[in-house]
């Protein structure tokens, strides 16, 4: 059997043994749907409500849909070829013990044989019994600290499903989706010819911060470089850096401008006023001489 890895994940069903609380089982229905698993059996269940799991778990009402309710351990698993279960620590039974990360390549090797396999969980409040044990031909243990070994269960859950679509994906040699940028933002990487003109123009902008007033402009340039360089910057992220550089080295000259503007204008105010004082001191002197008499 060959195929997606959907496919070889839709061989297996997912069997919860007595669950006891409903949040538990809308996050082992949500990991199921996370990782491409969609079969799930419940085993006698304190409680089930499909609406209210699909309020906790969005979009997964085809697979609450497809869940199946069981009397007891040895229906849900009848119609497998192989029966693992879990647990969160070694007991001295005949089962063959695994862990997580080698269970995933094992299992799905006999999924793509064409069996159908139960992965068993047990109640969150004691964990499979030795008698469901025993229904078991393998145990999955996902190790974890020694001291506080037992997991959550839809955390457990979410760790053996992540096992086993990496396997899926491995042995089907299916292409995963590309984690990388956007086609359309992928750029190419700036040219030594482009790094050195933004290096020149760099240090440009900080001469005109004061950066390198009264000291030595090349040491600090080389610290500049080294991060620009260590950074890898394609063509558009350049771009932007000498984007600001301009608006620095423009800024000030701006600026430079505005205040000179504005000096000018002080003065011409200050010659004003002195021009204000000699017109008024020449209209007082005029104001004393004697008029002449009128014709």
């Amino acid at each position: 059997m060959t195929g997606e890895p959907g496919a070889v994940l839709d061989r297996f069903r997912v069997v919860l043994q007595e669950p006891q609380d409903l949040v538990n089982i809308a996050l082992v229905v949500r990991a199921m749907k996370n990782m491409g698993l969609g079969r799930l059996r419940l085993v006698r269940p304190a409680e089930f409500d499909a609406y209210r799991i699909e309020g906790i778990a969005h979009d997964t009402e085809d697979l609450v849909a497809r869940t199946e309710l069981h009397d007891d351990l040895a229906s849900a698993v009848a119609d497998t070829q192989l029966v693992v279960g879990t647990s969160a620590r070694r007991r001295s039974s005949k089962q063959q013990w695994m862990f997580a990360g080698e269970a995933g390549l094992q299992l799905v090797e006999r999924a793509l044989q064409g069996s159908r396999i139960a992965l068993v969980f047990g109640p969150e409040h004691r964990g499979l019994s030795n008698a469901e044990l025993d229904v078991c031909e393998a145990v999955i243990n996902v190790p974890a600290n020694p001291e506080h070994s037992s997991l959550n269960l839809g955390h457990a859950a979410l760790i053996v499903f992540y096992e086993l679509r990496n396997a899926a994906v491995e042995l089907t040699g299916s292409e995963e989706p590309d984690l990388g940028q956007k086609r359309q933002r992928r750029v190419p990487s700036a040219s030594s010819e482009e790094l050195e003109r933004f290096f020149e123009l760099w240090r440009q902008a900080m001469e005109t911060l004061g950066l390198f007033t009264g000291a030595d402009p090349v040491p600090k340039m080389r610290s500049f470089r080294a991060i620009v360089q260590r950074a890898a910057p394609d063509r558009r992220e350049l771009g932007l850096l000498e984007a600001t550089a301009f608006e620095v080295i423009h800024y000030e000259r701006r600026l430079r401008e505005r205040l000179g503007g504005r000096a000018e204008s002080a003065e011409d105010s200050e010659s004003s006023g002195r021009q204000g004082d000699q017109g008024d001191q020449s209209s007082g002197e005029t104001s004393t001489e004697p008029k002449a008499p009128r014709s």
